[in-house]
């Protein structure tokens, strides 16, 4: 089939880290379609652009309330493509409220994937869409919805039309060699994700000091950077763990899954997520995780395969790694690793879409 892929958030070579699930999704589902990307750049002023980005063909317009003229035109332009196209595959809720206006009257079946946080909590987003959250009706409109998560699809159900709503998870690909976790006198932890407060880094440099106040030895690699960069650091030198600390900053995923193998646990006190990728990339690389028990990724973790903790302390966290290292000191790592790799595949994950595809098609 031919299927157009219309989204607000993409990579690119200027910034490879937005929304990198979204180009895993289109890479899943070209293995079985002739896809095609339309970028929409919400707030841009930039010339429409054409490229291959990772071997998908990908045409990025701007859209600006700032320049009428221009997103008339690129309004245009995308309802011209679904037109041509036999399934719409629109991804990240702002994408929806662009095609809202593009595409009302059009009969092409019509797919939303949905990501984002914000539509399952608007309070911790805050802001304007705090105050604009009723727009989430707008997910009417789709034939039909898929959500990573069973906690997302669950909100979504309630915004959508009756039955439409469905479970099709993020993508992990390693094809990295599974090794067996050092697990040597120090505990080596590592997280992956920004700094910035909802990931929680100042709470993981608080459990960094407990673990070594109690006589136990540990050092945290931290993948990512962002606003709270000093404030990790500065932290960390009060709580004289600065030598336990490293900030390695931002990395390419392969670089990512060599640090996961060189490390003992994952761990990442983090606020809220749906997916939480980086604790399946960990787990998919043997890695047991220590994460809060709330949030989508409890599709995928559970006590086999890591400790979820129930209260946000120190202390808390600090005693969760203590049992994952007893836990999992012995597991074989493939027994970790293998079920996930099998699980978020690209062709597991491209799979489920033609399905929905074939599903939708075949009702019309």
């Amino acid at each position: 089939m031919r299927v157009l892929v219309v989204t607000t958030w993409f990579p690119s070579d200027s910034r490879p880290g937005e929304a990198p699930f979204n180009l895993e999704h289109v890479r899943a589902i070209a293995l079985r379609h002739d896809v095609r990307v339309i970028h929409v750049r919400l707030g841009g002023t930039a010339a429409p652009s054409t490229e291959t980005y990772h071997g998908i063909r990908v045409r990025r317009v701007s859209f600006s309330p700032k320049r009428p003229a221009q997103a008339l035109k690129a309004l245009g332009e995308i309802r011209r493509a679904v037109r041509s196209a036999d399934i719409l595959h629109t991804m990240a809720y702002s994408s929806v409220l662009v095609m809202a206006l593009a595409n009302a009257f059009s009969r092409v079946p019509w797919v939303h994937t949905e990501h984002w946080s914000g539509v399952t909590d608007p309070a911790r987003t805050g802001g304007l869409w705090l105050r604009l959250a009723w727009l989430r009706r707008l997910l009417r409109l789709p034939d039909k919805l898929t959500g990573v998560t069973t906690q997302l699809t669950e909100v979504l159900a309630r915004f959508g039309r009756p039955g439409a709503t469905s479970v099709v998870p993020c993508v992990v690909e390693n094809s990295s060699p599974i090794t067996a976790a050092p697990f040597g006198d120090t505990v080596e932890l590592v997280a992956v994700g920004g700094l910035v407060p909802g990931k929680r880094p100042l709470l993981a440099v608080e459990t960094l000091a407990w673990l070594v106040a109690h006589g136990h030895p540990a050092h945290l690699t931290w993948l990512g950077t962002g606003p709270l960069a000093s404030e990790t650091e500065e932290l960390a030198g009060r709580l004289e763990v600065s030598d336990s600390l490293t900030l390695a900053g931002s990395l390419p995923l392969r670089q990512v899954f060599d640090h996961l193998a060189a490390g003992d646990l994952f761990f990442l006190p983090t606020a809220h997520e749906n997916f939480l990728t980086s604790a399946a990339e960990a787990l998919s690389a043997g890695r047991a995780v220590v994460v809060p028990a709330s949030g989508g990724y409890r599709d995928y973790v559970d006590d086999g395969n890591g400790e979820l903790v129930e209260e946000a302390t120190p202390a808390a966290f600090g005693a969760a790694i203590l049992r994952a290292v007893e836990r999992f000191r012995e597991v074989d790592p493939h027994t970790l690793a293998e079920p996930i790799r099998a699980r978020f595949s690209l062709d597991t994950v491209g799979a489920a879409f033609d399905a929905l595809y074939r599903d939708l098609t075949a009702s019309r």
